[in-house]
């Protein structure tokens, strides 16, 4: 599957916020982004307020596609699901992007990003009530039990992990045993990431998959 490669700060910077998307250097002192949070060039520093509603529905499609690293066809396919369900459909969209595995491994403290999260669901380190598991986009539900396959808990990656990054488990997760994620509920309204205007994004799909 196609993956984005190139420079994650650019990504943060195009879209105007960090999207802490390089692990414990995104909240380091050696962090670009923080550093510089304009775009390259002898302008990049010089914010330009007229952007069009539609140019806004864009930005905010794009923060959610490199926050999460999932593809358009991958988001598109998401949204099409959740107009299909009933309720409000932007907050469906989030958690079901929050209960992502690659994203619940992230957030419950067994890897650094969301990045090294995928790569180790990819690898085949994870049960989900005890059977392994190996698609990042796989959505957890209530009840589910995300543990380290026992196998692979014998090697150095995992003999050597250190959590490098600030972490406190949203409500929803229970990461207090090792090696070991229980999801306890669905995701809560204060769960959500509440920077992404995710109206504009709603907004975006009805026009183009209703």
């Amino acid at each position: 599957m196609a993956r984005y490669t190139n420079s994650k700060v650019k990504l943060s910077k195009r879209i105007g916020r960090n999207l802490f998307n390089k692990g414990a250097r995104s909240f380091s002192a050696k962090d670009d982004y923080s550093k510089r949070p304009y775009k390259a060039g002898m302008h990049g520093n010089k914010r330009f307020s007229r952007t069009s509603q539609f140019g806004k529905q864009l930005l905010e499609k794009q923060a959610i596609k490199f926050t999460y690293g999932v593809m358009e066809k991958q988001l598109t396919n998401v949204f099409k699901k959740a107009f299909k369900q009933t309720g409000d459909t932007g907050k469906i969209v989030l958690s079901n992007l929050e209960r992502r595995l690659d994203n619940v491994v992230y957030k419950g403290g067994s890897a650094n990003s969301r990045d090294q999260a995928r790569q180790l669901v990819n690898h085949g380190h994870f049960l989900v009530n005890g059977k392994a598991v190996n698609i990042p986009s796989f959505v957890v539900s209530v009840g589910d039990v995300i543990s380290v396959k026992e196998s692979k808990q014998k090697k150095a990656f995992w003999q050597n992990f250190k959590l490098e990054v600030p972490n406190e488990a949203p409500t929803w997760i229970d990461s207090s045993k090792k090696n070991q994620i229980k999801i306890i509920n669905l995701p809560l309204d204060e769960d959500l990431p509440q920077e992404i205007n995710i109206g504009a994004v709603v907004e975006y799909y009805s026009r183009k998959v209703r």
